[in-house]
């Protein structure tokens, strides 16, 4: 099975991108299931919901919050409770805050620990959310796992390898990254370590996989990067 572990869908300013038109992506490039999440600009977890009780075959639904939100704490608990999702995607330099401030984070944290979920964040290489702030969080919490989209790209990748390689619960997400970029994952934190995404619809599913596929000929270990280790983490 083939899982793109990145796709935001819905409307913001100038776009309004329906599911169906990811499941065109997806026919093409031949990816299975997509985690799929709104948009940042305008977050609509409710969308995100219907489209995964319609197509509950080809989606896997992550809440988007806010972390700032009185009630943020309360939406979150709902996208898992109510909605069933599968997880929690935050963006520290969209939203204004440090990955690691403790007094922001670690209520939302909490709740991924309370609900066996994972958190997938946006990684690369912005004062605000350097690959050792969000390893900051992984260490504190263990037992949530959290993924490293961008692999820490353009200035921080070799340390984002070093820091998966390190952290057991800390991971790496392949959207936007560069082909020695995924290799130097590859070989420093291991395929264990690595999840096929894409960021559709800015990112293009086939060529996002063609990097993965260049560095890495090894079918056991290609299974894994593409959607096993994103198959293990969910318990699909």
């Amino acid at each position: 099975m083939i899982i793109d572990m990145l796709a935001h869908i819905g409307v913001k300013k100038g776009e309004d991108y329906k599911v169906e038109s990811l499941f065109e992506i997806m026919n093409a490039s031949g990816v299975d299931k997509c985690m799929i999440c709104s948009q940042l600009e305008t977050i609509n977890n409710e969308y995100i919901h219907e489209c995964c009780v319609k197509y509950p075959d080809k989606t896997i639904g992550f809440a988007v919050i806010n972390p700032w939100d009185v009630d943020g704490e309360e939406q979150l608990e709902r996208c898992f409770r109510e909605y069933g999702f599968y997880g929690l995607k935050l963006n520290a330099i969209r939203f204004g805050y440090s990955a690691d401030r403790h007094s922001v984070m670690d209520s939302y944290f909490e709740l991924c620990r309370k609900y066996h979920k994972c958190v997938v964040v946006h990684g690369q290489s912005d004062m605000f959310s350097i690959p050792d702030k969000w390893a900051e969080m992984a260490k504190s919490f263990p037992d949530v796992p959290v993924v490293l989209f961008h692999i820490g790209v353009p200035l921080m990748y070799e340390r984002a390898c070093e820091l998966a390689r390190d952290t057991p619960n800390f991971y790496l997400s392949t959207a936007g990254a560069y082909v020695p970029v995924i290799k130097m994952a590859y070989e420093i934190a291991g395929p264990e370590k690595i999840l096929f995404s894409s960021d559709a619809p800015f990112g293009d599913e086939i060529q996002e996989m063609s990097k993965i596929r260049h560095i890495c000929s090894n079918p056991e270990h290609l299974a894994m990067m593409l959607g096993g280790n994103a198959q293990k983490m969910l318990r699909l």
